[in-house]
C-alpha cells in the first residue's frame, strides 16, 4: 500500500489506484426531499377534499417544517452529513469523519447493482446480498454511469469476465 491519498480522504489508496470522483451530501437536495415530501401530503390532503387551494398552499411550508423539525427528518440530514464516497480506479470507498470505524472500501467487482432512488439518492447493491445508498446527492443516475464505468474497466483491466 502506498500513502498517497485524495484531498480529505482517510483511506489509503492501493498502489496504482486513483480517485476518480467524490461524492458528498448536499444540504439542497436534503431540502428537496422534505420539500416533496410535504408537497405530496399536501397535496394528498387537498385532493380528498381536507384543504382549500389557500389552505394548501399555507401547507406546504407548514408540512416542510414538520417533516424537518417534528418528524426528525434533520436527524437524517445530521447523521449522512458528513458522508464521504469516493470512486477510485478499484473500489468504492466510504468515509464518515465522525464515525471512522464505520469506514468501508468495497472491490468495484463487488457491485452488483445501483439504482437511483428519486434524485437525490443512488442504491447499491453488494454481493452477499448487503445494500447502502449514496443519500442526498445531485444525478444519481451520473454517478451510476461513472460506477458503472469504473467498474467494467476494472473487471476488463483484470480479465474478470462480467457476471
Amino acid at each position: 500500500m502506498t500513502t498517497q491519498r485524495a484531498p480529505s480522504m482517510v483511506t489509503r489508496l492501493l498502489d496504482g489506484e486513483v480517485v476518480l470522483a467524490v461524492w458528498r451530501p448536499q444540504l439542497a437536495m436534503f431540502a428537496q426531499r422534505a420539500l416533496l415530501l410535504s408537497f405530496a401530503t399536501a397535496l394528498a390532503l387537498a385532493s380528498l377534499g381536507y384543504l382549500t387551494t389557500v389552505q394548501w398552499l399555507i401547507a406546504v411550508p407548514v408540512f416542510t417544517v414538520l417533516f424537518i423539525f417534528i418528524f426528525d427528518d434533520h436527524t437524517t440530514w445530521f447523521r449522512h452529513r458528513d458522508e464521504a464516497w469516493f470512486l477510485t480506479t478499484q473500489r468504492l470507498v466510504f468515509e464518515k469523519a465522525s464515525q471512522p470505524e464505520e469506514n468501508a472500501a468495497v472491490p468495484l467487482f463487488a457491485v452488483e447493482w445501483m439504482q437511483p432512488w428519486a434524485w437525490w439518492s443512488l442504491r447499491l447493491g453488494f454481493q452477499g446480498g448487503t445494500s447502502t445508498a449514496i443519500r442526498f446527492v445531485a444525478r444519481p443516475r451520473d454517478i451510476r454511469a461513472k460506477i458503472a464505468a469504473a467498474r467494467d474497466k476494472a473487471m476488463e483491466q483484470a480479465g474478470t469476465p462480467d457476471a
